[in-house]
């Protein structure tokens, strides 16, 4: 298990914060003395905190692992066509990634700019196949703005279909010029 730092502090641990006002208070309505209304605050501090980062961590662990694992493909995917690029558009790669869960497989699309100057604005079409070449999942994204540098997900869906050796196609269509690109890839 790798750990993240937003497993430990993130906008869902105030509600430790608001616990521990509460047990704060509650203590002091309760007529202890200072020194046990402290000891007893933090030790429920302790214990909120420790009750909250669990469930939070695995969830947030789940979360940026995967969108880690995407980004290095995608990077990798990139670096193996670094000789190919040509135009700023050649610059804009597209990965999808398949994580199975139960029967089904979450699909994940992720879309990155690499260039280091240019952003990208246009339409995305992304295609994607089982092994039998049937189509599992067709989508254009309309309005995609990539600052440089800048990798996003796009879209997450699921799907109940087989997700070996399928291959991607990303045509990226750029509101400038009208000029079109293809990249494939597979996952």
């Amino acid at each position: 298990m790798k750990l993240y730092p937003e497993m430990f502090i993130s906008p869902w641990h105030l509600i430790v914060l608001v616990l521990v006002i509460i047990a704060f208070i509650g203590l002091i309505m309760g007529g202890y003395d200072r020194k046990t209304v402290l000891r007893c605050t933090g030790i429920s501090a302790i214990v909120f905190y420790c009750l909250l980062t669990i469930p939070v961590g695995l969830v947030t662990q789940n979360y940026m692992y995967t969108e880690e694992t995407m980004i290095q493909e995608m990077d990798r995917n990139f670096e193996e066509r670094a000789d190919l690029v040509v135009s700023p558009d050649d610059y804009v790669i597209a990965h999808v990634g398949a994580y199975k869960r139960n029967e089904y497989a979450n699909i994940l699309v992720y879309v990155g700019n690499y260039h280091e100057t240019e952003s990208f604005s246009g339409q995305i079409s992304v295609l994607l196949k089982d092994m039998d070449g049937n189509e599992v999942f067709t989508t254009t994204y309309d309005d995609v703005s990539l600052a440089p540098g800048q990798k996003i997900e796009v879209e997450k869906t699921s799907t109940s279909q087989p997700m070996e050796l399928t291959v991607t196609t990303l045509e990226r269509i750029p509101n400038k010029m009208g000029m079109r690109s293809l990249v494939y890839g597979a996952i």
